[in-house]
């Protein structure tokens, strides 16, 4: 769960909050170059300075997150640009701190004794993953992560893929990894692209026009929820979903209330003092949130949202617990390090 928000799910019946502890998370990006392209990029459409610089001397990492576990954070979410392609970095934070996840698109398979959950992107099926990505790597990532533990794959739906749903879920079926879905979100650049405000060539804005608009328009989150629920059933040993969780971040009004700026006050990833979110060469990222290109209107990204549930828990008390299982499901640590990360937790307190 990114944010400053410590896992508080003490009453899950013994499970991984009273074995290993609370929860302290922050966002690092350890990579800032990919060998993909994908239609209104989380990084880079939109990107500041922030995205051209990187730290890359292996031992400023190191000590950089012996530092960080000994500010306490014990959960890290590696993302950026592309971060097995630095699998150094991906080490020297493993080294550290106990848990966490890394979101890659697949390409390049992370070594297995890295026990960190692995999500992987899909933005598509085979036919169309080239379109939106910039080159079609469905079945590299999938043969990559066969039946590996670690892995889940995540598919970005957009108002254009909705039917190719079943598609990704029986290939993930085919391949052992289970599926989970996040929703296109734009960024303030692709939303000021589509209004015709921004004008200037990029590589994430390629072929959206009027006619192909990946946003979900008036009806459409609706469409999404039917389309998650119905592939759900049909392939109920490969999807995972919360349909808690799903009815809220599908639901057609926004998720947040804005300030004049536009910016979300109510949203559960904002940065504090103890959650922080550093760039590629480690300064500290002063922006929102860990994804400050997203605008906040129409931001519905899983991760993100999932953060914003928990943190609205008296909201939604008779939810809340099994959005947190789910939660723990997907991004929580495997069961079989459980253990470890117990042992490891008893010896330093």
């Amino acid at each position: 769960m990114n944010g400053d928000h410590t896992n508080k799910a003490a009453s899950d019946g013994g499970g991984l909050a009273t074995r290993i502890g609370r929860l302290q998370t922050s966002n690092y990006d350890i990579s800032n170059v990919c060998n993909l392209r994908c239609e209104g990029c989380l990084y880079f459409s939109g990107a500041g300075l922030e995205v051209g610089k990187s730290e890359n001397d292996i031992e400023v990492w190191e000590k950089f997150f012996l530092s960080e576990a000994q500010r306490g954070v014990t959960f890290a979410y590696l993302g950026g640009a592309e971060p097995s392609l630095t699998p150094d970095r991906i080490r020297a934070c493993h080294e550290q701190i106990p848990m966490g996840t890394i979101f890659t698109n697949g390409t390049k398979k992370i070594e297995s004794d890295i026990r960190y959950r692995i999500h992987v992107s899909l933005w598509g099926n085979e036919d169309s993953s080239e379109l939106y990505r910039g080159a079609n790597v469905n079945r590299k990532a999938m043969l990559n992560y066969k039946g590996d533990p670690r892995a889940v794959f995540v598919m970005t739906l957009n108002a254009l893929n909705l039917d190719e749903i079943p598609d990704v879920a029986r290939a993930c079926q085919d391949h052992g990894l289970p599926l989970v879905f996040s929703l296109f979100s734009p960024t303030l650049d692709y939303n000021k692209r589509m209004s015709g405000t921004r004008h200037e060539d990029s590589d994430y804005f390629r072929f959206s026009s009027g006619q192909s608009d990946m946003r979900f328009g008036e009806d459409m989150l609706h469409r999404a929820r039917d389309a998650i629920f119905d592939a759900a059933s049909r392939f109920p040993k490969t999807i995972r979903i919360s349909p808690a969780f799903i009815n809220w971040v599908t639901r057609q009004e926004s998720l947040y209330t804005l300030d004049e700026r536009g910016v979300a006050i109510d949203c559960g990833n904002r940065l504090t003092r103890r959650h922080v979110h550093f760039n590629a060469d480690l300064t500290r990222n002063s922006e929102k949130c860990c994804a400050p290109n997203l605008d906040c209107r129409d931001c519905r990204p899983y991760a993100m949202s999932l953060a914003t549930y928990f943190s609205r828990r008296r909201q939604m008390p008779d939810d809340w617990e099994g959005v947190w299982q789910y939660w723990r499901e997907i991004f929580g640590p495997l069961p079989e390090d459980e253990k470890a990360l117990e042992d490891s937790s008893e010896m330093t307190t």
